[in-house]
């Protein structure tokens, strides 16, 4: 598969990632963010550094409806999209105690709401290529520390396989789900090294681990429906709370 890839959240963390490993492959690259002027133009420039032709699209994942309009016009103008990952997400800690409507919807609407319209809009306004959501390995071993976060991505867990019966043979929907790769905001340097350094498989998992699976699903014109692990064995380990909360 080639064309352009429209990869939201991809200018940052795992996001980068997957964007410089998609170029790598190929693709031209849209990468969505919030507010450009917070992109870091070394980025950009290592990029294009490399021969990948990228730009920046502008889009408000918390706003459905302003999101929806914004969509129909970056389509139209980039027919030539092949290939969406929903990258961006919202990860912010509550629980069944501090859960509020405020911070259930916000969750819903980035991790959820958003990939469902883009992949609505996609499908109208393109109708073939394929949608590569970015889970969370946790789903396998879902802790209620990340609440609302793990509720939307759960939900997008089902989109995923939902979308992948409904847009066949025209659209492949495909997930990746990474485990523990990166620090999170929440968590101790020294916390997260141990932590990491029980993975069954060892400590190296990183972003480029996740970007490699994108790229094979982006490529793999026989695989719909299906979600990658790429958790270096963490769902085994039975953890009885998520690695990333405050002080875990």
């Amino acid at each position: 598969m080639t064309g352009t890839a429209l990869i939201t959240g991809g200018t940052k963390r795992i996001g980068a990632a997957i964007a410089e490993r998609l170029g790598d492959a190929g693709f031209s690259l849209l990468l969505q963010t919030r507010d450009a002027t917070q992109v870091d133009p070394a980025f950009l420039a290592h990029l294009r550094q490399r021969n990948i032709n990228v730009d920046l699209v502008t889009l408000d994942l918390d706003d459905g409806a302003r999101l929806a309009a914004s969509l129909e016009g970056l389509f139209a103008r980039h027919g030539d999209v092949s290939l969406v990952v929903n990258n961006a997400s919202r990860f912010e800690p509550d629980d069944f105690a501090s859960v509020s409507e405020a911070s259930f919807l916000a969750h819903m609407r980035v991790n959820a709401l958003a990939p469902l319209l883009i992949l609505q809009a996609f499908a109208r306004a393109i109708g073939q290529g394929a949608v590569i959501n970015v889970l969370d390995a946790k789903l396998a071993w879902p802790h209620p520390d990340f609440l609302s976060y793990t509720l939307g991505k759960s939900a997008l867990a089902t989109i995923t396989d939902l979308a992948a019966r409904h847009y066949a043979p025209r659209i492949r929907v495909n997930g990746v789900a990474p485990g523990l790769t990166l620090i999170s905001p929440f968590q101790d340097p020294a916390r997260f090294a141990a932590e990491k350094g029980k993975l069954p498989l060892g400590a190296s998992l990183g972003p480029e681990d996740i970007a490699d699976a994108v790229a094979f699903l982006a490529q793999a014109p026989h695989i719909t429906g299906q979600v990658i692990a790429v958790d270096g064995g963490e769902r085994y380990l039975a953890r009885q709370k998520d690695p990333s909360s405050p002080g875990g």
